[in-house]
């Protein structure tokens, strides 16, 4: 049935896009009558064509690359929440792919709901942490040290219950944190005001995981963080 024909539904046109677009038993294929039916279906609001419109034109293999085109249907797929999408879009990000090499709008789309349980998303936001981190090492060397200092308050027992901060920040202060990272790297905010920030994060995490995870009396020899 021709793309002029209208009527059918968006996830209609989808399954025929996919029939021309994906190799059958016999091999055949059209990409370009497949491109057609997923962009009706892709206009209609259909996300999976709107992401497979975008990661083609990023791609492109099948149609010459055009990462204006690429932007915009994977945005509009990743505001339907496609996880995939989202991925994808977040990557431009990331590497300034035709769009403004933006770590804030690649953490934040890493950091969806259905995008962050996907492995690769929740890499590429430990990536983005460490490229940000690795430019003020000043920070990381003074937030470890800190870490010593209060670790050395722990108990044995809290010792073994209690992660790291840095690697166990709780849910919320790990985007502030990033943020505040963005925002000095910006150069909106001065690199001492990050620390100290970040230090007040690291304090209270730890106070109340203590809080959280209460031991039996320490020894005299011990002095529990409080």
């Amino acid at each position: 049935m021709p793309p002029e024909r209208r009527g059918e539904s968006p996830e209609e046109y989808f399954e025929m896009g996919k029939r021309f677009f994906f190799p059958s038993a016999d091999g055949a294929t059209d990409p370009e009558l497949a491109l057609k039916y997923f962009l009706l279906a892709a206009q209609a609001g259909h996300a999976p064509a709107q992401r497979l419109l975008g990661v083609t034109y990023l791609e492109g293999s099948v149609l010459p690359q055009d990462l204006p085109q690429a932007r915009r249907w994977l945005t509009a797929a990743a505001e339907q929440n496609d996880p995939q999408a989202a991925f994808t879009l977040a990557l431009m990000f990331a590497k300034g792919q035709g769009v403004p090499k933006r770590w804030d709008a690649a953490y934040r789309l890493l950091s969806r709901p259905g995008v962050i349980g996907l492995p690769e998303a929740r890499e590429l936001r430990r990536k983005l942490k460490d490229e940000l981190l690795n430019l003020y090492p000043g920070l990381r060397d003074c937030l470890g040290q800190a870490e010593l200092a209060l670790r050395a308050r722990l108990t044995p027992t809290q010792k073994r219950f209690i992660p790291p901060f840095w690697s166990s920040a709780r849910e919320g202060d790990d985007q502030k944190e990033f943020d505040l990272l963005l925002d000095v790297n910006l150069g909106i905010r001065a690199e001492e005001n990050a620390f100290a920030v970040l230090r007040d994060f690291q304090e209270r995490y730890y106070r109340d995981m203590v809080a959280l995870h209460q031991s039996p009396a320490p020894s005299p020899t011990e002095a529990p963080l409080r």
